[in-house]
């Protein structure tokens, strides 16, 4: 798994209210960190009174880092906002007192409609001589809870410990004194040193250094991305250049298929209907191959997202094989809720399909080789409708075309926050479901 590093602390022109510049000697010094996936640019006010203000912090993006601001020591309510909008609409708020020389950073994080902050303590002592403090911010919930490594770089997961244990989306841990040095920084989901999400083969911790190791969000909502913020310093950001992608082979009296992302193998000798596992492989543009009934099949070369999730679809028939690249979004559904959407395999057919889960539809008109209705609008996305959680569930997949029910599924368990994908195959004389929680 390879890691983009990218260097980024930004000035940005702050307001006055009780702020001047970085402000006056005895000031409490505070700036924000985006971390925010969801919000573009974010404003913060420390109002004593009312929310007429303006802004101290202002028009800081996503990925970035302010200068600090001068606050005047008092009591404060501190307004987090969308920038522009005012602190009467606030995304969040919370009460502070500030002393004289007081240092922070508030961390803001999270997808649209789920706004949160953190803080960053930036008054910590300096370690021992021949050590580092070091923290870890979740600042992305959607990832869940995770491990987080530093290890001798190349060493076995297997025969590690964390050096963070199981922490919570949108929770901060306390300081560890770790021995200066190079290291390899790994995180993987809570207990399960196998499931890796993010490894950057070097990460040097100064004699000395005070550093918050922040995890963030990566665009297929799986996969993470980590930025670094020594005490007072510049933000560094990690960015987690790996993809995620499994084969589901649709492929008509296919026997045996094979395909594989640059030299990685998706799946060896599937047969039709398939489904495979994700498997991580490295983003940008790779070249792939395929074999189908012991044919290679060309195949071009595909560009992959940092950070997203695949599924790579091949239909049709043995000798007319196509390919489909579906961007999968396994970000967590939200509250009571399952995302539950339609892969429309079904090469010997041809039609288009529909879903309905509890009689309700979810999927209208989906061609063949798609997850989306036809005509769908630029950028929508097939996991758009969420239905209610439920133990008792019945899916139901017709043929648009012909009104035909093509595969029924009771009972079906739709977990809290969890995600699917109905997958059809076969024909509208056989036609055959996969029903693939994905998340």
């Amino acid at each position: 798994m390879s890691i983009v590093r990218q260097g980024a602390l930004l000035g940005l022109a702050l307001a006055t209210l009780a702020v001047t510049g970085c402000g006056n000697s005895g000031d409490a010094q505070l700036r924000l960190l985006n971390a925010s996936a969801g919000y573009a640019a974010l404003d913060v006010y420390f109002e004593q009174s009312g929310t007429g203000g303006t802004p101290q912090l202002s028009n800081v993006a996503s990925g970035t880092v302010s200068a600090y601001a001068g606050v005047t020591p008092a009591a404060y309510t501190v307004y987090f906002t969308s920038h522009g909008v005012g602190a009467s609409n606030a995304l969040a708020s919370q009460s502070a007192t500030f002393s004289n020389s007081n240092r922070r950073t508030y961390v803001a994080y999270g997808d649209s409609g789920s706004f949160g902050v953190l803080e960053i303590n930036e008054q910590q002592g300096s370690p021992n001589g021949g050590y580092a403090n070091v923290e870890v911010l979740n600042a992305d919930p959607d990832a869940g809870s995770v491990d987080v490594y530093l290890t001798s770089p190349g060493v076995p997961l297997a025969n590690a410990s964390p050096n963070f244990g199981a922490v919570a989306g949108g929770k901060a841990t306390s300081f560890a004194s770790i021995p200066k040095g190079t290291y390899e920084l790994r995180v993987t989901g809570a207990g399960k040193n196998t499931d890796l999400r993010f490894d950057l083969p070097s990460l040097t911790l100064a004699d000395q250094e005070t550093l918050s190791l922040i995890i963030t969000e990566a665009p297929g909502g799986y996969l993470v991305n980590v930025m670094a913020l020594p005490q007072k310093g510049s933000l560094t950001t990690y960015t987690n250049a790996d993809a995620r992608v499994r084969a589901v082979v649709g492929v008509t009296g296919a026997s045996s298929v094979t395909t594989a992302v640059d030299g990685t193998t998706l799946v060896s000798g599937a047969p039709a209907a398939a489904v495979g596992t994700y498997v991580l492989v490295p983003a940008g543009t790779q070249p792939v191959t395929l074999t189908v009934n012991g044919s290679a099949v060309s195949v071009p070369s595909q560009t992959l997202t940092a950070g997203q999730d695949y599924t790579l679809l091949i239909y049709g028939s043995p000798g007319s094989e196509l390919e489909s690249w579906l961007p999968d979004s396994n970000i967590p559904a939200l509250s009571g809720y399952s995302s539950v959407r339609l892969v429309n395999a079904m090469s010997a057919s041809g039609n288009p399909l529909s879903l309905a889960v509890d009689f309700v539809p979810v999927a209208t008109n989906v061609p063949l080789g798609t997850d989306l209705p036809s005509g769908a609008a630029s950028g929508a996305s097939a996991y758009d409708t969420q239905v209610t959680a439920t133990t008792t569930a019945t899916v139901t997949v017709t043929d648009y075309t012909t009104s035909q029910t093509l595969y029924t599924m009771n009972t079906a368990t739709l977990g809290a926050g969890d995600v699917y994908t109905m997958f059809m195959f076969g024909s509208t004389s056989a036609p055959v479901g996969v029903f693939s929680q994905d998340r």
